[in-house]
């Protein structure tokens, strides 16, 4: 096996704390675009910041998440920077470690799908804007209601900084 990232092993917690702030950013400025009118830009951050707390998570649990060798090897080696081949397996693991995180996997894919492809039929999965409209603001919504309990050991004032400034902006949608 390759060597383990140094950054996981040695600086874990930090690791997580710049996740969440990183989800947490994402999150205000996909809100920030959709006022904007930039659906798909939107979707786009939206699904970054999912993808952001979906590591940290994949980090959180990161002696828990290997079946055997060979995924242990993949989740050390890229598989904790929940890439987006391997987004819906991630979720489906962190799903049976009991986060309940797969169908909102489901949402954030489907929205990086129209980030793409628009509402080009056949490559996207909204036949209009405002199914997608609803969904990024759904996954907002849903993201800023669960992040402070998933992270509830890793919450410090500087995370807090970021959640209010979040919450400003799902308030103000």
């Amino acid at each position: 096996m390759e060597a383990k990232i140094p950054a996981i092993e040695k600086h874990r917690n930090a690791y997580i704390k710049i996740r969440v702030i990183e989800s947490l950013d994402e999150l205000a400025l996909a809100l920030k675009l959709l006022k904007e009118g930039f659906s798909r830009n939107s979707a786009s951050k939206i699904f970054l910041s999912w993808k952001a707390l979906i590591s940290a998570l994949a980090v959180m649990n990161l002696e828990k998440m290997p079946r055997d060798e060979k995924e242990k090897e993949w989740y050390y080696k890229s598989g904790f920077l929940a890439p987006t081949t391997g987004l819906k397996g991630i979720s489906q693991r962190l799903e049976e470690l009991g986060y309940k995180v797969n169908h909102l996997t489901s949402t954030a894919l489907e929205l990086h799908r129209y980030a793409y492809n628009g509402l080009y039929k056949g490559a996207s999965d909204y036949s209009d804007r405002e199914e997608a409209v609803r969904d990024i603001l759904q996954l907002a919504k849903d993201i800023l209601t669960n992040v402070r309990e998933l992270f509830k050991d890793y919450w410090d004032e500087e995370i807090e900084q970021h959640y209010k400034i979040a919450e400003k902006e799902i308030i103000s949608s």
